[in-house]
């Protein structure tokens, strides 16, 4: 079963209906310069509402380990998604102590899968999020992979890390990006958007079912 990620939640309604139709996981973007950016506070009351089946996932891209395991302990928050190449192995060891980690890559023509290798032996890290590249952006910029580079990255079941599909995905093409490459999960953000950091509840619902029907045999 694909396990579900929508990110850049900023309203207890968007986060309670995602809740209420099967969402896995709601990513809480604590990125300053993320156009779906939310306070420690802001967050914190809202996952002080939500369910207790539904992951809370922080996006971490400025801060320090520190401030992150500062953030993740009052927001409530039970992973921490580092979602910048500047997290290095270490960091990611120090914040397993506190947190479930998630280390981004955002891959291009020249990235090898083989590299996950060496970081997750170092730093304890199983769990990878694969976004799509933009030079400049950090995420959330509605792009998707490139075929090529996703079909290195996610080889045949039974590999022995959690890789999770990001990048362009919406209603319109997640059924498809499951059956061709199998991901652990799928993230979206800006897929089921009116705007940034404003969810529209019709495609929520649209992608979670899209992702319900591919998984059917």
């Amino acid at each position: 079963m694909t396990r579900t990620k929508i990110c850049g939640i900023t309203r207890l309604k968007d986060a309670l209906h995602a809740s209420s139709e099967g969402v896995d996981a709601l990513g809480f973007n604590f990125s300053r310069k993320s156009p779906r950016s939310i306070t420690p506070s802001a967050a914190k009351k809202i996952i002080d509402e939500l369910p207790p089946f539904v992951s809370k996932v922080g996006i971490f891209v400025e801060q320090s380990p520190a401030e992150i395991a500062d953030i993740c302990s009052y927001s409530k928050i039970a992973v921490a998604q580092l979602h910048s190449e500047r997290y290095s192995a270490a960091d990611a060891r120090f914040l397993k102590d506190m947190v479930q980690v998630i280390r981004v890559f955002r891959p291009d023509g020249s990235f090898s899968p083989q590299s996950l290798t060496p970081f997750a032996e170092e730093s304890g890290v199983r769990t990878f999020l694969f976004d799509a590249y933009k030079e400049g952006m950090e995420g959330g910029t509605g792009e998707e992979i490139e075929t090529s580079v996703a079909r290195q990255i996610f080889p045949a079941e039974g590999a022995p890390f959690f890789r999770i599909l990001a990048g362009g995905l919406n209603p319109g093409n997640v059924a498809e990006a499951i059956r061709q490459f199998r991901p652990y999960g799928v993230d979206t953000a800006s897929g089921v958007e009116a705007k940034p950091g404003i969810k529209d509840p019709e495609k929520m619902s649209a992608f979670l079912l899209a992702v319900r029907l591919a998984d059917q045999p």
